[in-house]
């Protein structure tokens, strides 16, 4: 099974600054972050037009599975 490089960001990188917000990873990178998820999904729509990307919560505190 091939694993997807920007759930393995989610999992490893450092994301203490996005605590409480949205984010977007795309190509191993956290490309957008916020609190309105229709604004960052049309960001990175246009910023990456017909690609993948992957949209999640990063918790305050904890875990959270979705």
């Amino acid at each position: 099974m091939r694993e997807d490089p920007n759930y393995n960001t989610f999992l490893h990188a450092d994301l203490d600054n996005y605590k409480g917000k949205w984010i977007i990873i795309f190509n191993d990178s956290i490309i957008a972050s916020g609190e309105d998820i229709q604004e960052l999904i049309e960001e990175a729509k246009k910023k990456y037009p017909n690609k993948k990307f992957m949209l999640a919560k990063v918790p305050e505190e904890g875990t959270m599975i979705y």
